[in-house]
């Protein structure tokens, strides 16, 4: 069953220019952060439809044929790599969280490398696909791609993807419309007014789809973008558990040890709006988020 979640970031304009590039990957956050979470990426970040690595796998044709080597960035637990690991012969997830990696699923055919992604672990012209799932927010975009293109092999593939804050569904439409509104207006309000202030100012980017952010010609050959979409039907804990693995949560934590957690009144305020009695009832919920996915092939060789 595909998983789906939230966005991370508080709500934008299309269109949002990037700010200054960090100093290193993560910028002022620093991968610390993200170790606080390991354990809620490992159990509650999404899995991605398969129909969105069919999507690559046909934009990148006859180059990923040979389904040779894979290289995820920002791998965090894994979710990625592992299903690169059913594709390629063999794929390398790199992160700069030792803590994500040390929470890695673990295949015969993937290595986990601690890096970067402004210094990629691999030799030049070496690898047949490049992934990053929401992260590309965090890096020096620029040097990113540049990387991106020394690694691949001259017809190699890059493909970026984020998603979108999710819209709370009825599985079998037996909601009425005036409950799910409500349900709607909630995750919004602790995504943009519970936990504004602890967003990241570049989850605006997430929030415009990456637009602008595509490589250009003088980068790769062929760009292109696809907008799709996941779905998952889940029980309020896992629904919730998500949420938990939000960046601005874990920041509202460690910023207000002694609050009252906002995901229990949330989860609260949740159940009781939908009249929803049974927390670990799967398919309880329908969370569907839209995936923007750029697509790049054919980088352009580097003086």
């Amino acid at each position: 069953m595909d998983s789906a979640s939230a966005s991370e970031g508080p709500a934008a304009a299309a269109g949002a220019t990037a700010p200054p590039p960090p100093s290193s990957a993560y910028g002022q956050l620093g991968p610390e952060l993200f170790d606080l979470q390991a354990a809620a990426y490992a159990i509650y970040r999404p899995v991605y439809p398969k129909h969105l690595y069919s999507s690559i796998m046909a934009f990148g044709g006859e180059a990923l044929a040979c389904r040779g080597l894979a290289l995820d960035v920002a791998t965090g637990s894994g979710q990625v790599a592992v299903a690169l690991s059913e594709l390629f012969a063999a794929v390398v997830g790199c992160d700069s969280s030792e803590g994500q990696l040390s929470h890695a699923v673990r295949r015969p055919n993937i290595r986990y490398v601690l890096a970067p992604a402004e210094e990629l672990p691999a030799d030049p012209g070496s690898v047949d696909l490049v992934t990053c799932a929401q992260a590309l927010h965090w890096f020096d975009v620029q040097r990113f791609y540049n990387e991106a293109g020394r690694v691949l092999k001259p017809a190699g593939v890059l493909a970026v993807w984020s998603y979108g804050l999710p819209v709370i569904e009825s599985p079998l439409r037996n909601i009425p419309y005036e409950a799910l509104a409500a349900a709607n207006s909630l995750l919004e309000q602790l995504y943009s007014v519970t936990l504004g202030q602890y967003w990241d100012e570049r989850r605006a980017l997430v929030e415009s789809g990456y637009q602008g952010l595509e490589p250009d010609g003088a980068v790769f050959t062929r760009v292109e973008r696809q907008e799709l979409t996941m779905q998952a039907e889940l029980s309020v804990n896992a629904a919730v558990g998500y949420l938990s693995s939000w960046s601005a949560y874990a920041k509202f934590r460690r910023c207000n040890p002694d609050a009252e957690d906002p995901l229990v009144a949330f989860k609260r305020q949740l159940m009781e709006t939908l009249q929803l009695e049974d927390d670990e009832c799967d398919g309880a919920l329908v969370l569907r988020s839209a995936v923007p996915l750029i697509l790049a092939q054919g980088p352009v060789p580097q003086s």
